[in-house]
């Protein structure tokens, strides 16, 4: 398994034509319309509140810490619009059914899923990502946790390659006072 960048709150996006984006309220920012598709690379990891990883029996990677997760139907997280889960939202087994953002992926022996209750907004800079995906929820045995944060990172016009992290603290459920680690990466197809 290759090394991984040590995990950090914040969105690292490695690349964006620049006629994909639209004009923010600042002159020197753009806001992203489209969508992060999601390629290998990607992962989520469950931090425990002494400062280790959650090891997932499940994980098809060989560092069990890092959940792997692929592209749902979607293709990945689009910005601008809500990606919210279905209606049920869970089968009777309590695995996940949303299925739009990622692939519901295997954590701790029931599948879980990524969801968004509001549109995401994320800008560009110099280079630089900024933004929020406070409506971003992990969908998980019949429970609903938060996810979304504050992002940050970097872009490329030239490949469109993007990284995109994350962290949010969770609140109840089995793995209260856990944090969770997100991290997207792949291209970026502009809406």
């Amino acid at each position: 398994m290759k090394a991984r960048p040590a995990v950090r709150l914040g969105v690292t996006i490695a690349a964006l034509a620049l006629p994909s984006l639209a004009a923010a309220s600042s002159a020197s920012a753009a806001t992203l319309k489209g969508v992060f598709k999601i390629g290998s690379g990607s992962y989520f990891r469950m931090g425990e509140p002494n400062g280790a990883f959650f090891s997932n029996p499940y994980s098809a990677d060989s560092n069990k810490t890092y959940t792997l997760i692929s592209a749902g139907s979607a293709g990945g997280l689009r910005t601008g619009v809500a990606q919210k889960a279905p209606s049920p939202a869970f089968d009777g087994q309590g695995d996940s059914l949303a299925a739009a953002i990622i692939k519901p992926t295997n954590f701790a022996g029931i599948r879980f899923g990524l969801a968004t209750t509001s549109a995401p907004a994320i800008s560009v800079s110099s280079g630089h990502l900024s933004g929020q995906i406070d409506g971003l929820v992990a969908e998980w045995n019949k429970q609903t946790f938060k996810q979304g944060n504050k992002v940050t990172g970097t872009y490329s016009a030239k490949t469109r390659r993007y990284v995109l992290t994350w962290s949010a603290l969770i609140k109840g459920g089995p793995f209260n006072g856990f944090t969770g680690h997100g991290r997207l990466q792949g291209t970026f197809s502009p809406a």
